[in-house]
């Protein structure tokens, strides 16, 4: 990624991972389903052209539409499975690249007249996409100007896994963009897109885990802290970790560094390292303060954000940091 980009991200990853919220959620088992893989490994697959037929008109100049992979399973309340569908609008001169700035996914019924019926079609565009008009639930993901990337399953294109996350015995889709992650889950009725965000994979995957063994999954989001002004130096390695809060899925990065030794010393020796080759620095600062203020560790925690404040010479990380010393200032709960 280019260091302009990852720049203008890391305003919005430190907005972001200051809400911390509780969470309550009902325990729930799920139930063993049958699921059906299906992969298309030429975009002229006749099977998986059939589903084209849902787009409003053909695929804008220099683009085609290629389906990708196509999985049979039961995602709702309904006694009846669903077929759930990803195409790309892949490129006529770079198909297979690995690269695409449009993906879609399709939820349908199939029929007994083997015709398939859309029950739901998601569009997953970036933040600067406007030339597709089909009536499809847009998905964007907030970061300037990015295609999505091949994902960790490389022989299943743009891939997605069906998991119930939510602990309601229904399963749910786990949308692997490349760079982005999105949820879709059954609420209230409904298809919605519980959990959509971009990532810096840089170091590691993106994951789900059961970590109170509840039945109801977290999901770690993670990041790379690209030290745009030390070249040379080691990216800063940071989680984000969301929860299930009973309809979305929410932020809450207390629970993730409260306990955790190991981020904390791992931090701490990156810090150092950096104290005796070129002194303080503002992101670890504001990072290490950010980390002992989930430890509840206040006086640390003011120790690095007030020099944060006083010296950073980014915006955006003298923000966050005046928004959590404020915090610091009010009685914790």
């Amino acid at each position: 990624m280019k260091p302009h980009l990852q720049t203008t991200f890391l305003g919005l990853a430190i907005l972001l991972i200051l809400s911390c919220l509780a969470v309550s959620a009902d325990n729930a088992t799920p139930e063993a389903s049958e699921i059906e893989y299906h992969r298309y490994d030429v975009p002229s697959d006749p099977e998986g052209q059939r589903y084209h037929r849902f787009f409003s008109r053909p695929a804008p100049e220099k683009l085609f539409y290629d389906t990708r992979q196509k999985v049979i399973a039961n995602i709702d309340n309904t006694p009846e499975k669903e077929t759930i569908v990803s195409i790309v609008a892949d490129s006529k001169h770079d198909a297979f690249a690995g690269n695409w700035s449009h993906v879609f996914l399709l939820i349908l019924d199939e029929t007994e007249t083997n015709v398939p019926k859309k029950k739901v079609f998601f569009k997953f565009l970036d933040s600067a996409t406007s030339d597709f008009d089909d009536p499809a639930k847009t998905v964007e993901f907030q970061k300037p100007s990015f295609v999505f990337s091949l994902g960790s399953y490389p022989g299943h294109g743009v891939p997605f896994t069906l998991v119930d996350l939510t602990g309601d015995g229904i399963l749910d889709v786990w949308f692997d963009l490349g760079e982005a992650i999105a949820v879709i889950s059954f609420q209230n009725g409904e298809f919605k897109v519980v959990f959509s965000y971009y990532m810096n994979p840089r170091h590691q995957r993106p994951e789900y885990v059961d970590l109170d063994n509840d039945g109801i999954y977290e999901i770690k989001m993670p990041y790379s802290i690209y030290m745009v002004d030390l070249p040379g130096v080691r990216y800063l390695r940071w989680i984000s970790l969301y929860e299930w809060d009973g309809n979305t899925y929410v932020l809450n990065n207390e629970r993730f560094y409260a306990n955790n030794d190991e981020f904390l010393i791992a931090l701490l020796n990156q810090y150092n390292d950096l104290l005796t080759r070129y002194g303080r620095y503002e992101p670890y600062s504001f990072y290490l303060g950010l980390v002992f203020y989930y430890r509840g560790n206040a006086a640390m925690a003011r120790r690095h954000l007030q020099w944060v404040v006083e010296h950073a010479k980014k915006r955006d990380y003298i923000q966050a940091a005046e928004s959590v010393l404020k915090k610091l200032a009010k009685p914790r709960k």
